[in-house]
């Protein structure tokens, strides 16, 4: 009779294991060098972070980041205080969002509390811009620097493995100038105040925002079966500008394995809705956008903005073999003005395929084809599609 041996793991899972037990990075003394993607479009960004909890023995925790892309986008935070170990996990957009995110905890507790000051610094040299509404034309793309400086306090509570909610309140700085990509014309120089609201003068804004997510996948950073609700809502007071503006946001995710772990249906719902104070408009770069690497992959990054989205995405993902994913994806969704056409009415979509690497906990790289009326896109990122 032939003896059983017990499984031994392949070349690949145990460099894979090693590579998970390291967090994909080199920890020297609190810093951890990575490679990020700042923003769709920005490039790859060499970067560094440090982390220091109970800092000189006290219950303050530390944590910094500094990031640098090969096209000039630069990102620097600094968060000091008590700081709930999570991974941030963008709404849709770049810009718009001010830098807003829904946090996930580590399920290291049932219950966490966590209050930090939270200070950020942006500085996007090429963020494009092809005007408003579903009808823009990309023969009018034109590009603009998007820089920002914003101060929060931050306060929230795990209440359990599967759900946070937080509430932040800060002051935003942002200024519009020059873009740098000398292949197209500069915003100031294609649209006007009417066409780009806060064109011409950014005032400084005081903003709030409450989150709450529970989320019940398996393995946040890599699932195969849960999903996450995620609800936000966002006040953006411009002082004495007319650019005052609330923010609902609604991430609804679900996965659904399909007779294995291996392969997995993912659904995705998503909408960000606008509404400015009477007599008060959405500056036109705090507004969401559609298009880019993580929202209708088939258009250019920011294609498609306006006061209003809606995106639904859907991925077949196949686990080839361990650590290594192919998907087949679809997106369809829409920007709009008016709250009567939030409906499945004249949709722009695309579709493609995709190639990810994994480790069991996280997507360390991913790279999409995605295909729409207007061409073939390329993607090449170090972050998960959702």
């Amino acid at each position: 009779m032939e003896e059983i041996q017990p499984e031994k793991s392949s070349k690949a899972e145990q460099i894979l294991l090693k590579l998970e037990a390291r967090g994909v990075q080199l920890n020297y003394k609190g810093f951890f060098p990575r490679v990020v993607t700042l923003s769709s479009g920005s490039g790859f960004a060499p970067s560094v972070r440090y982390w220091r909890p109970r800092l000189f023995g006290t219950n303050l925790d530390l944590q910094a980041s500094a990031g640098i892309s090969i096209r000039a986008y630069q990102q620097y935070t600094l968060q000091i205080g008590r700081i709930l170990q999570f991974v941030p996990e963008r709404f849709v957009g770049g810009s718009g969002s001010g830098g807003l995110s829904i946090f996930r905890g580590v399920r290291q507790s049932d219950k966490e509390f966590f209050l930090f000051a939270d200070f950020s610094y942006r500085n996007f040299p090429q963020e494009d811009f092809f005007g408003l509404g579903p009808d823009s034309e990309r023969e009018d793309r034109s590009d603009y620097r998007f820089e920002s400086t914003s101060f929060d306090g931050v306060l929230g509570w795990q209440l359990n493995s599967k759900t946070v909610v937080a509430f932040r309140a800060g002051y935003l700085k942002a200024d519009i100038g020059e873009g740098t990509d000398s292949n197209f014309p500069d915003v100031q120089e294609t649209f006007d105040e009417s066409e780009a609201p806060g064109l011409t003068d950014q005032p400084d804004f005081v903003r709030t925002n409450t989150v709450a997510v529970f989320d019940y996948r398996d393995v946040p950073g890599n699932p195969h079966h849960g999903g996450s609700i995620g609800f936000s809502h966002s006040y953006f007071d411009s002082r004495d500008a007319n650019l005052d503006f609330h923010r609902f946001v609604i991430d609804v995710r679900q996965f659904i394995s399909l007779g294995s772990p291996q392969r997995v249906l993912a659904l995705r719902f998503l909408t960000s809705l606008d509404e400015a104070k009477d007599g008060h408009e959405v500056p036109f770069y705090l507004q969401e956008a559609l298009g880019g690497s993580s929202t209708l992959r088939g258009f250019r990054k920011f294609r498609f903005r306006d006061v209003k989205s809606l995106l639904l995405s859907a991925e077949y993902r196949w686990e080839a073999a361990p650590g290594w994913e192919l998907a087949l994806f679809y997106d369809t969704g829409k920007v709009f003005s008016d709250s009567s056409d939030f409906n499945l009415e004249d949709l722009e979509d695309g579709w493609g395929i995709g190639t990810r690497f994994k480790l069991p906990t996280s997507t360390f790289m991913r790279m999409d084809v995605a295909r729409s009326r207007e061409g073939t896109r390329f993607y090449w990122t170090f972050s998960s599609s959702f």
